[in-house]
């Protein structure tokens, strides 16, 4: 179960970074609120999702899918933890 966590830390630590960053900025260029946060922030990680593993290294898919996770599990969890903060942010 922890090699399962530290392994999607690897994979979302390249993500989260940038999502959230972007996800801040256009958050504020919009009318900054903690709702709008969450849709910004549920489009921009699937994007870079996209742009980092899909388009740049497409060979690291390899190294999670050794650990079990396939390209598909990790788009479903992708788009999972996009709506998941999508939805606390509209509650808040």
């Amino acid at each position: 179960m922890i090699k399962t966590i530290k392994i999607l830390w690897i994979f979302y630590l390249k993500l989260l970074i940038p999502a959230l960053l972007f996800s801040l900025l256009l958050a504020f260029q919009t009318g900054f609120s903690i709702g709008n946060f969450g849709f910004c922030f549920l489009v921009m990680l699937p994007a870079f999702h996209f742009l980092i593993y899909e388009l740049r290294l497409k060979r690291e898919y390899v190294f999670f899918a050794n650990f079990g996770f396939s390209r598909a599990s990790l788009w479903i969890i992708t788009a999972s933890i996009g709506f998941v903060i999508n939805i606390i942010s509209k509650l808040l």
